[in-house]
């Protein structure tokens, strides 16, 4: 539209190790769709347990529009805290390139292009402030995947002077029934104007080489479900139903190209 300033979006990407074969490809498909890229990251999770290949990687790659900024956590901080932390730093660093909108993710979250291309035009209604997404996780295999029907996430947002992560209950889509339906650490402080787009938001969760890594260092407390982790992750194929999720095994092409 005349006179409105063009959108420059970036993507803020929390990164630990156990996400590292999969951050290329992450870095490759956000590209696609954003104007820059900040890659939050750690040499130790937010349990604590360090791991020098992270390091290596950033001393070795070199991406353009990609800033890597590293943020260890603070060991008298519960994981939450921490992650909510990484993800807040990122959001100042934003501020500080000069980004107009933005959006959180990890290092296994993907989107289709298209989908983004068009979640941008929503904007040009001046009373949106930010979208939330459904979606979709993937098991074992880039191919196997089933439908979260419990899980949103935060999109593209405006980027604010004043906006922040935090355990905010308030944010919209944030509950349903009482029961939790967005991570803690990535509910905004923006209340207003938070609408549902129909993209979907393409987790692969459950696609590592050494999944024990994720599961043993995860803020979300997967330790408990180590066991039906490594089960599902097993036996996945189409038609199986995961514990996990009570809902088949669906499969795809492989839309990313992931390799692991």
């Amino acid at each position: 539209m005349e006179g409105r300033t063009p959108m420059k979006l970036v993507s803020i990407i929390s990164c630990w190790v156990d996400t590292l074969e999969l951050l290329p490809f992450c870095i490759e498909n956000h590209l696609q769709f954003c104007d820059g890229i900040i890659v939050m990251w750690s040499a130790s999770s937010n349990h604590f347990v360090k791991d020098d290949r992270m390091l290596r990687f950033v001393a070795t790659h070199n991406y353009d529009r990609v800033l890597f900024h590293q943020l260890e956590p603070v060991r008298s901080l519960k994981p939450l805290v921490n992650e909510t932390r990484k993800r807040n730093q990122g959001i100042e660093v934003a501020k500080r390139e000069g980004y107009s909108h933005f959006f959180t993710a990890d290092a296994d979250e993907f989107y289709h292009p298209e989908d983004v291309v068009k979640d941008k035009t929503l904007f040009e209604e001046p009373a949106i402030n930010g979208i939330v997404c459904r979606v979709r996780v993937y098991i074992g295999k880039p191919t196997l995947y089933c439908e979260d029907s419990a899980t949103l996430v935060p999109f593209i947002h405006k980027l604010k002077k004043e906006i922040y992560c935090g355990r905010i209950h308030e944010y919209p889509f944030a509950y349903k029934n009482k029961v939790a339906q967005i991570d803690p650490s990535r509910r905004l402080n923006e209340l207003n104007g938070i609408i549902m787009s129909d993209t979907i938001m393409n987790h692969y969760s459950y696609l590592r080489r050494d999944i024990s890594l994720k599961v043993r260092n995860s803020t979300a407390k997967l330790s408990n479900r180590f066991a039906t982790i490594k089960q599902d992750v097993s036996r996945a194929k189409p038609g199986y139903v995961s514990e996990l999720y009570g809902r088949p095994l669906q499969e795809c092409e492989n839309h990313f190209g992931i390799i692991i």
